[in-house]
């Protein structure tokens, strides 16, 4: 049976850098914006369309841009396919996926460690600015932009609030270091602490 590791993230908690830790470390699979582009390329759409759908949940604008009554909108598309992908990558083989709502789509599989990476925003500005190499013009405001979009599609499509520490099996603040949190993940998911 396939053990499965997921991880949300708030923006510039490196989150991603851990779970690429965690995936070398444990020599998983490891999926990210690769479910993303598998969900484009089954719906026949540009992938950077794709992308800016999947961090967006559904507008008015996106049903009116239908084209017929029975077609979902494009943001629900992406969800529904991704949730396949996620759910049909979980069914076969032992991996890690970061995908904010990959948590909700396994909910009801066994042996799924969920995990939330989180850090001070003092923290993850500094990231993104240094490690990240990103510019903008109000690093803090884009970073909670980010975090609202994050989090305004995660309480669209799930019957859950982002970021809320009862949804995860494990919750670590990346403060403490990406090697150490990468470690504390891995220990977890070989003790079967889940």
């Amino acid at each position: 049976m396939p053990k499965i590791i997921t991880i949300a993230r708030e923006y510039g908690s490196g989150g991603r850098l851990i779970a690429q830790r965690v995936a070398e470390k444990l020599q998983l699979v490891y999926y990210d914006n690769e479910v993303i582009d598998l969900a484009a390329k089954e719906l026949g759409f540009d992938i950077d369309t794709i992308r800016k759908a999947a961090e967006e949940k559904t507008s008015s604008f996106m049903y009116t841009m239908s084209s017929s009554a029975f077609t979902l909108p494009l943001n629900d598309q992406v969800f529904t396919t991704q949730s396949k992908i996620i759910r049909h990558l979980a069914k076969y083989d032992s991996c890690i996926i970061v995908n904010g709502c990959a948590d909700y789509v396994l909910e009801d599989y066994d042996d799924v460690l969920t995990v939330f990476i989180h850090a001070p925003l003092e923290s993850r500005i500094k990231r993104v600015e240094e490690e990240y190499k990103e510019e903008h013009d109000n690093v803090k405001k884009f970073v909670m932009k980010k975090d609202k979009g994050r989090s305004n599609y995660y309480n669209y499509y799930t019957t859950k609030k982002w970021g809320q520490l009862k949804n995860f099996d494990l919750t670590l603040n990346s403060d403490l270091g990406i090697e150490q949190v990468a470690d504390t993940i891995v220990k977890f998911y070989l003790e079967g602490n889940f």
